[in-house]
């Protein structure tokens, strides 16, 4: 397969990776098992995207990298929303049984 093909279908398959990722993360009851999963393919097909960079440097200039790049970092966005409304959650929750704890010392 020639280099450009092999980085066309690369990306094709990464950003198919985050549109799954986004979708994973849009739910309200997410499934940390399945996002752990799409992140980690994700990583390794980051692997083989990079080592085709290192053969070909001039793919970073293409219209595709820069929307893998932008989409990229839409995941990162709304990976540390949902991270910082998690913790905000379980914040919540452990003030919560503090409470509950106090009132069972009055039962």
């Amino acid at each position: 397969m020639h280099l450009a093909d092999e980085f066309q279908s690369l990306l094709t398959e990464l950003s198919d990776l985050d549109h799954n990722i986004i979708n994973a993360l849009s739910v309200d009851e997410i499934n940390t098992e399945e996002i752990a999963a799409l992140v980690d393919k994700r990583e390794q097909l980051l692997l083989s995207v990079q080592s085709l960079l290192d053969e070909t440097p001039q793919f970073t200039l293409t219209e595709q990298w820069r929307s893998a790049i932008h989409l990229t970092q839409r995941v990162v966005t709304m990976l540390e929303e949902k991270t910082k409304a998690i913790g905000l959650s379980l914040q919540k929750l452990r003030h919560g049984n503090r409470s509950v704890q106090q009132y069972k010392k009055f039962l």
